[in-house]
């Protein structure tokens, strides 16, 4: 199947953008036509494009951070003539980068399949009515080419490490960040030899950092309340703007936002440390900022997170049960994919079964059983090359009655 493979090549610290694009590239069921919605020759080769594929696939980078990339080609992808199925990036209402705004991309585009990372009930009520065929749920997976152990457990210098970007504060949800900094400030005296970090890293440099670390610490992904229209983001960035800080804020949704992904990586973190104390401040420093008690008392307080919250197993979970890197987390469903004390060690939010996780850690045995349990299923039934099945076998029906 000739396939036109739709992304937006801005970045090289979100590894799975990388990790679909190579999967579409590689799977034998595809004849891949990769198509840049960024770069600045692609409007003109896109309506000749669609005249020669017979299905068109939106990857995540299209639209999870910014819609700004696509918009100027959905005129032609609304009048194509074959099936198109769009992936969703960031299934969560974030300043500057609403979930509103995917749902417009989509009422344009009326894609015949919209693929949620969430559990499908989830995916559902974001995206049900903007899909013209159905919603389909495809998760991450595991890329093996990429992920893979090549240091022996017992082997590794760190006995937990973790590389996570702060959760902000408009998820209602402090489940990670409190998870991080409570390990990172009590590693030590429990006798680990801990790093934890928000510095990002390429997909190589990712992958050799979970060889150094016989555990990673994580939580699932995404946020406990869900809104199409972004109604308490929009709320929460209306009363942190208006707070009166003395300095010019610039907002993530400017215009200027496409010339920072211009920048080289190490250019940006220059910008990132100017704008933390500069006269002008990035809206994204403002928000990693904000004490999130204040955030949760005025919007969140006394709220019940409803049946289909946005929580959901992520690429990150992936890659440490390929690198065999053992994974404590707080208790969740993950997609219904891992099971707790089978694929990974579950941490009560209270912290109350601290004491018994660290002494199954410890123990090299049961430690290895519960990596062996997660690097099985992944492999077995989690890697791109099942999910690439999985597109196949939708699209390839797709004309059918």
């Amino acid at each position: 199947m000739r396939v036109l493979v739709g992304h937006a090549r801005y970045t090289d610290r979100l590894s799975y953008y990388d990790d679909w694009l190579d999967a579409f590239e590689r799977a034998p069921q595809f004849d891949c036509v990769p198509f840049d919605i960024v770069a600045a020759e692609s409007g003109p080769r896109l309506s000749a494009l669609l005249r020669e594929v017979d299905a068109v696939v939106l990857l995540h980078s299209t639209n999870g951070d910014t819609t700004v990339y696509l918009d100027p080609h959905l005129e032609a992808l609304a009048r194509r003539e074959v099936p198109l199925l769009s992936f969703v990036g960031n299934e969560v209402s974030l300043p500057g980068s609403p979930i509103a705004d995917k749902r417009r991309v989509f009422s344009v585009l009326k894609p015949e399949y919209i693929a949620t990372q969430l559990r499908l009930e989830s995916g559902k009520y974001l995206f049900s009515d903007v899909a013209s065929r159905k919603v389909v749920a495809v998760p991450h997976a595991l890329n093996p080419a990429a992920y893979r152990p090549v240091r022996a457990i017992g082997d590794r210098p760190l006995d937990i490490g973790a590389r996570a970007v702060k959760y902000l504060p408009h998820l209602g949800d402090d489940d990670r960040n409190r998870l991080m900094q409570w390990i990172a400030t009590n590693g030590s005296r429990l006798g680990l030899k801990v790093e934890i970090s928000d510095q990002r890293l390429d997909r190589k440099g990712w992958a050799d950092y979970l060889n150094q670390c016989k555990a990673t610490v994580s939580t699932e992904a995404g946020t406990w309340f869900l809104e199409r229209d972004d109604a308490t983001v929009n709320a929460i960035r209306e009363y942190v703007l208006a707070k009166p800080a003395g300095r010019f804020v610039l907002r993530n949704d400017s215009a200027l936002r496409r010339l920072g992904h211009k920048m080289p990586w190490w250019m940006r973190s220059m910008a990132r440390r100017a704008m933390r104390s500069g006269p002008i401040r990035h809206e994204a420093l403002v928000n990693e900022q904000l004490d999130y008690d204040d955030i949760f008392e005025r919007f969140f307080k006394g709220r019940v997170p409803p049946s289909h919250d946005g929580k959901c197993i992520s690429s990150r979970h992936f890659d440490a049960a390929g690198t065999k890197t053992c994974q404590i987390m707080f208790r969740g469903r993950f997609n219904d994919i891992f099971v707790a004390d089978e694929h990974y060690f579950a941490l009560e939010r209270d912290f109350s079964n601290l004491d018994e996780v660290l002494a199954t850690f410890h123990d090299p045995v049961k430690r290895q059983r519960v990596v062996d349990a997660a690097y099985d299923l992944a492999h077995t039934g989690h890697t791109y090359a099942h999910r690439m099945q999985q597109v196949y076998d939708l699209l390839a029906g797709a004309d059918r009655p």
